[in-house]
């Protein structure tokens, strides 16, 4: 099982802090507008089926599901699928949420696209995981990732100073061991038979509380990448 119980026991930890914009996922929630961003320039959301992977609270999946896609959303820790599923249910929002992992995830069909935001880092098999997901995506489908990138500017910004100066995420969200540089992705993703179409960075302003899509990519990146048929 790809799957690290200790990070599953710390997400447990906050899940009742999901919905809180000031709590420990505030930047889940800064962060959220430019996710929706970044999918709705390389894909139509409206009327496709979308699977969201490591969902957490369903902050992402509200957003999709507005937007008109038709969502489920898995996460391994049961007590944020309860708070996604509450969420939703008093927002009258129609979200399919399981609690399980992507090995045990049984579907009755493809997805026309694939999530994985902040998740790559967090699991022991990085490889395995992205060739679960492949195996999810129809032909020419596609999978939209963000992760962190693995390098001295990632370990002061989104280590020290996000975790420990500016608590903007919980501490010990992030193990600089399982940063992925882009090139490692790449390989990953070349050997699952999904191909990148774009890579882009973010960049945040304290000052505004904003982010925005970047080309300076040394400390988080989006990518987008093409199921090979």
């Amino acid at each position: 099982m790809n799957i690290d119980k200790s990070e599953i026991e710390n997400f447990d930890n906050y899940a009742h802090e999901w919905w809180n914009k000031r709590g420990p996922y505030k930047f889940i929630h800064l962060l959220t507008p430019l996710r929706l961003k970044y999918i709705s320039n390389n894909f139509k959301l409206k009327g496709s089926k979308v699977l969201d992977l490591g969902c957490g609270g369903g902050l992402l999946c509200e957003a999709m599901t507005e937007r008109g896609a038709d969502v489920v959303g898995i996460d391994a820790s049961l007590k944020t699928i309860e708070i996604a599923k509450k969420h939703a249910n008093e927002k009258n929002l129609k979200i399919d949420y399981h609690n399980t992992d992507i090995e045990s995830f049984n579907y009755k069909e493809n997805f026309d696209a694939v999530i994985c935001f902040e998740l790559i880092e967090h699991v022991p098999n990085p490889n395995e995981l992205i060739k679960q997901i492949s195996k999810l995506i129809k032909p020419n489908g596609k999978l939209f990732l963000s992760t962190l990138n693995r390098n001295l500017f990632s370990f002061v910004f989104a280590k020290l100073i996000a975790e420990y100066l500016l608590n903007i995420i919980p501490r010990g969200t992030h193990t600089y061991e399982k940063f992925i540089k882009p090139s490692e992705m790449r390989q990953m993703l070349e050997n699952n038979d999904l191909s990148i179409s774009d890579i882009q960075g973010l960049k945040f302003n304290p000052i505004s509380n904003t982010f925005k899509l970047s080309d300076f990519s040394k400390i988080n990146y989006f990518m987008t990448a093409l199921r090979n048929e």
